[in-house]
């Protein structure tokens, strides 16, 4: 089990990684409420203004926008408009697909994160200790499933990607499939039925949206959904079911899948097939999530609004801290965003917004065991409606169990961890995007205690 395994070891495989959970997909992360509200999946509707790339002042009416009715459907990580793609069009090539009821997209990014306290160490213990680079390319392919019969507005949805990491214990690298799942909606959208393999917490809590101090702006919100049992860089069987009352505000999600390998990301990785659509794990029992939330569109009458607090049970056997094991795992966790002020009323979603967060699990089994962050970020700052900022503060309580266990081995170890972050991410021009990060971090790891950090990440992505 995770916490059995020497800490050197737990520290590579599962608190760094959780810690960097997007950044290989960074381009999600704080573009997505600018860049992908023209796809409907956002929390505003954005209209954006004419630019030299040739993108009209009315979005609704360009060629490009109608290839976005076949975008994924349902996720919290909305993709971005094909509109806003370094080549729309491709040719015509986009244009043929979707006459056809396909869409393709894809991207790439490359990154790196830089000490400039000059405290690197041999072994490397986080992130960024040692200049630590990471590469992805990934492409995702829908097709309207409504075309052959299937009831409602229905998809095939597939996403594949290939990552790389100079830092083992940031990540795996290789080759995976994310997702291969169908999605229906009924009733204009107010049920939403999906299952097959996908990774769940594109379904909950909002990553993309979210605080984050290690990423970017609107990034991941917290390690605890993944410490708890949340599947990344692979994927996992999931089945989750999305009801809305009537006026689409109010929202209950319910979903099931499996559980990350409880020995951690690497073990996790490697138990998977090629593929990553492996069934069944040895070791890793189902996960079941709740969430309820209300949500309103940014729209020139109104603010965007987002809450949501979910539970999270974990049937998987967890490691205990006072000694064998525990029979299972969960959290709590509760997310809200709101739009402080609006700063331009003919593109509602620009302007000042907060985020705040809190999150749960039990300490005896999590070394992460609660955290609370708030992040303020602005849409569309300095008259770049595509531009994102953000200021973000989390403060992480670490499992004293865990540390006084450290301890009685002749390890130092911390019981808190606290993080403050400044980002931006800069448009270079459509489909090319530039995002950096000064984070200054005390106690950056659990166990053996680090001197304070201070990181400067970078990122430069491409959507195609």
């Amino acid at each position: 089990m995770y916490l059995l395994r020497p800490f050197p070891t737990l520290v590579r495989e599962f608190v760094l990684s959780l810690k960097s959970r997007h950044v290989s997909s960074i381009w999600t992360a704080g573009l997505l409420l600018a860049l992908s509200a023209v796809s409907g999946n956002a929390h505003a509707k954005l209209v954006p203004l004419a630019d030299s790339d040739g993108i009209g002042a009315n979005t609704d009416m360009a060629p490009c926008h109608r290839y976005d009715d076949l975008l994924p459907q349902g996720t919290t990580n909305p993709a971005i408009s094909t509109c806003e793609t370094m080549s729309p069009e491709m040719g015509q090539f986009r244009r043929k697909l979707a006459d056809k009821g396909w869409l393709i997209e894809g991207g790439s990014v490359v990154g790196g994160t830089f000490d400039l306290l000059d405290h690197g160490a041999r072994p490397q213990l986080y992130i960024g200790q040692d200049p630590t680079y990471r590469a992805n390319t990934y492409a995702y392919l829908v097709y309207d499933l409504s075309r052959i019969g299937f009831a409602g507005a229905s998809q095939l949805v597939i996403n594949a990607n290939v990552q790389a990491f100079s830092y083992v214990g940031e990540n795996p690298s290789g080759f995976a499939i994310n997702s291969l799942y169908i999605t229906q909606r009924f009733n204009d959208g107010r049920v939403q039925v999906q299952y097959g393999y996908e990774e769940l917490g594109n379904q909950f809590y909002g990553f993309s949206l979210g605080t984050n101090s290690t990423t970017s702006p609107a990034g991941v919100g917290s390690s605890i959904p993944y410490e708890v049992g949340f599947i990344f860089n692979k994927t996992a069987p999931e089945a989750n079911l999305r009801l809305a009352s009537p006026s689409k505000h109010f929202y209950d999600r319910i979903g099931v899948t499996r559980s990350a390998d409880p020995d951690g990301p690497l073990a996790d990785w490697h138990s998977n097939n090629f593929w990553g659509l492996k069934w069944h794990i040895p070791g890793a029992g189902p996960l079941y999530i709740n969430e309820l939330g209300y949500q309103l569109d940014a729209t020139p009458q109104q603010h965007m609004m987002w809450l949501r607090q979910g539970v999270i049970y974990n049937q998987t056997q967890f490691a205990n801290f006072r000694g064998g094991y525990a029979g299972s795992n969960y959290a709590y966790y509760l997310v809200g965003d709101y739009q402080i002020l609006q700063t331009d009323a003919a593109q509602a979603y620009r302007g000042f917004y907060i985020n705040v967060k809190a999150d749960y699990a039990p300490p005896d089994r999590n070394v992460y065991a609660g955290d609370v962050g708030a992040t303020l970020y602005m849409l569309g700052p300095f008259a770049r409606p595509y531009d994102v900022i953000a200021l973000g503060y989390t403060f992480n309580q670490l499992s004293r169990s865990f540390e006084h266990m450290r301890q009685a081995d002749g390890f130092t170890a911390v019981d808190f961890s606290r993080n403050y972050a400044l980002s931006y991410v800069y448009r270079v021009r459509r489909g090319i995007y530039l995002s950096n990060q000064l984070s200054y971090t005390v106690n950056p790891i659990p166990s053996p205690q680090q001197p304070k950090a201070l990181t400067w990440m970078s990122s430069l992505s491409f959507s195609y």
